[in-house]
């Protein structure tokens, strides 16, 4: 297998190995890194983000960044395959995870899908993981057949009705991130984003670091990068309008932001280098 292992990767998860899922171990998910799970057999008990998920075979989970794990019970015949990859690996292609169903995957990230979904599901993570274990580089094959993966976890989630028992905290936090996924090109001040849950920067601040260990800046930070990335590799557009489709002040200012973040400048990461 030749392939960007740092950003994508397969792996089978049972309950004595090694990883995130074992017994009585507690983890966050990477920032930047989404995790598809599909359980095969056995049955489960897991915390995610506070709230207890219990689940069984076919189960399928969709673990965005920065969600607490905190596995409490496993079957011994649990299996899982796990498919894990990062926003920069799948940056070529014009289409990402759309905020509506990461809106939708942080309060309910639980999916427990009827047999001929279940069956489908096995499919691509078994046809995926095929081609993930030959030895011939087969990026460009990967990335193709997630996007499609995604597309179908996409319109799974966008069916489903969400209603989940949320503490104000959680309900600040998860609003601030619908409107960072539609505001962050345009709107680069924390006072927006308080004003529009009409609390104060103070406390909209104080939560977010509460919530996710991580500042607000950060978050802006995160976003912004993650739509440049997407633009440089998906549009031929100079930049000079990527600077101004991303409202910063000017060009020169946007590619120090780049740099300082990605060690590179934005034509060098568009070129590849």
């Amino acid at each position: 297998m030749k392939t960007d292992s740092a950003r994508f990767g397969m792996t089978r998860l049972s309950r004595d190995s090694l990883s995130f899922l074992q017994e009585g171990y507690t983890w966050r998910t990477p920032i930047g890194r989404v995790y598809f799970i599909l359980v095969t057999q056995g049955d489960a008990r897991v915390e995610i983000n506070g709230h207890l998920q219990t689940f069984g075979g076919d189960a399928f989970l969709f673990l965005l960044p920065n969600m607490l794990i905190d596995s409490l019970l496993l079957s011994p015949d649990f299996q899982a395959q796990c498919l894990f990859f990062d926003f920069d690996f799948i940056v070529d292609f014009p289409l990402l995870l759309k905020a509506e169903i990461s809106h939708k995957a942080s309060y309910a990230p639980l999916f427990i899908p009827d047999s001929r979904t279940a069956n489908l599901l096995r499919l691509y993570f078994d046809f995926i993981e095929e081609r993930y274990q030959v030895p011939e580089d087969n990026s460009e094959i990967l990335k193709g057949l997630l996007f499609s993966l995604i597309l179908e976890v996409n319109r799974l989630y966008a069916r489903r009705a969400t209603k989940v028992s949320v503490s104000r905290s959680d309900e600040i936090t998860d609003r601030f991130f619908y409107l960072l996924h539609r505001h962050c090109k345009e709107e680069h001040n924390v006072a927006f984003y308080a004003g529009e849950l009409c609390i104060s920067d103070k406390h909209l601040m104080r939560t977010i670091r509460q919530k996710t260990g991580q500042t607000f800046h950060f978050w802006l930070t995160d976003f912004l990068m993650r739509e440049a990335k997407l633009l440089l590799k998906s549009t031929d557009r100079s930049i000079m309008e990527i600077a101004d489709e991303l409202h910063f002040p000017n060009s020169s200012f946007f590619a120090r932001f780049f740099r300082k973040y990605q060690g590179v400048s934005p034509l060098k990461f568009r070129k590849g280098r």
